[in-house]
């Protein structure tokens, strides 16, 4: 006999495979392209009459020039002048002629969200434009036993203080009634002057996403798609603050940052990406643009990525002086 439990977690679990199996036709007809945007961590600069302002996150974009009108599905990129429809937009950003992958990409971010709870061109009157987060204030790290806690967790409280980039971050999450719940977590600034949040429970970006350019004197320039990756080339001395680094912050950055590193011209560039299809896809979009670049991914070989090497290191480590 099922029981009514058993028939819950079946809701549920239908729920779950319908926000995971979206096709084409359903991203377009159920997903809004800012909603989409704001969960990749792009926000708009401005909004006129029914349409969003965006800096074109796949390109150096002065002006916001990519402008978004949910109410029709499409947008429109005023300096390349070309639009589309939301599947075009993430294959941009994604720097991808693949729609497969660019639906599986677009199902990974929402994954876990039952197709009622995504914002919708339907029920976009009654949709309220509203602030998820708001920061209080912005300390010196130090200050949150907690904060420094989850750095040395990851292997690299110190190399966060040494750089000066890492801070300690207050913000209010709000909720749909405008009740405020205070969190915090270590943060940086980006180039946008928004704030990437990191904390054991809680990964977030608190208004304009960007990458983090950080312009060194040295002649190399090294590539990273976060900062605790950074911060571990950092700590195996593999990296110097002398260096120009480049925290991506996200791989959807990644023609931003060699249109930035063109200009630039340094004569030694590394690339710290992930390992795995990814990491795989925009090394292989990096070594386009500069052939003799370095791929430094042999350094953390049989790791998702540096910091978790940094961590595997640190825990045998540990183990080691327990015995």
């Amino acid at each position: 006999m099922v029981s009514l439990r058993d028939i819950f977690y079946l809701l549920w679990l239908s729920k779950k495979r319908k926000a995971k199996n979206m096709n084409i036709a359903t991203i377009k007809d159920s997903i809004l392209i800012s909603d989409f945007l704001a969960r990749e961590g792009f926000k708009p600069v401005r909004q006129t009459g029914g349409q969003l302002a965006y800096k074109a996150p796949y390109r150096i974009d002065g002006d916001p020039s990519l402008v978004v009108n949910d109410k029709k599905g499409m947008w429109y990129d005023h300096g390349e002048g070309i639009g589309g429809k939301i599947i075009d937009l993430a294959m941009k950003i994604y720097n991808t002629n693949d729609v497969e992958f660019t639906v599986n990409r677009i199902n990974q971010l929402y994954d876990n969200v039952p197709l009622e709870k995504i914002p919708s061109r339907n029920d976009l009157e009654q949709r309220e434009q509203r602030k998820l987060h708001d920061i209080v204030r912005v300390k010196p790290l130090g200050n949150n036993f907690a904060i420094s806690a989850y750095l040395e967790s990851r292997g690299v409280l110190e190399e966060a203080i040494k750089s000066q980039r890492v801070v300690e971050v207050y913000y209010d999450h709000i909720n749909d009634q405008g009740n405020r719940k205070r969190y915090f977590g270590a943060g940086w600034k980006n180039d946008s002057g928004g704030y990437d949040v990191r904390s054991k429970y809680a990964k977030i970006c608190i208004n304009q996403k960007d990458m983090l350019y950080m312009e060194g004197k040295s002649g190399r320039t090294n590539v990273f798609e976060g900062m605790t990756n950074f911060l571990s080339a950092l700590k195996e001395k593999a990296v110097t603050m002398s260096d120009t680094n480049v925290v991506l912050n996200t791989l959807s950055l990644s023609k931003k940052a060699i249109e930035k590193i063109k200009v630039d011209q340094p004569k030694e560039i590394n690339l710290f990406l992930d390992n795995g299809q990814g990491g795989d896809k925009f090394t292989q979009l990096f070594k386009e643009s500069f052939p003799t670049l370095i791929d430094r991914r042999n350094l953390y070989n049989g790791f998702g990525d540096y910091n978790e090497k940094v961590m595997d290191d640190m825990q045998k480590k540990s183990l080691s002086y327990g015995r």
